[in-house]
């Protein structure tokens, strides 16, 4: 990431508990908390551990590397305003619409 970004990214270990309240002082709908929340605890059971072919598999293409993802993404990470980047259509209100 620091190397995509050109600035110096650090990591600081946080409990589930402190990255969920981040969460949600970020403005995050429940919807997206529980389920950051979710991944964060299978990356930390182990769940994502190991290689397989899924991503080629099923999408056609190679997975994309870390720094990939961050420079085809980096409005995101430069500009705190683009939240809206994690506000799901499942946090908003559902239309009643038969």
């Amino acid at each position: 990431m620091t190397q995509a970004l050109g600035r110096p990214v650090s990591y600081r270990p946080i409990g589930l508990d402190e990255f969920t309240k981040e969460l949600r002082n970020r403005g995050l709908g429940e919807y997206t908390v529980q389920h950051l929340r979710a991944v964060a605890s299978d990356y930390v059971n182990g769940v994502f551990a190991g290689t397989n072919d899924v991503v080629k598999t099923v999408g056609g293409e190679e997975p994309q590397t870390v720094q990939e993802f961050v420079t085809r993404n980096r409005k995101y990470y430069d500009d705190r305003s683009t939240i809206d980047f994690w506000s799901s259509a499942a946090d908003r209100p559902r239309s009643t619409r038969v």
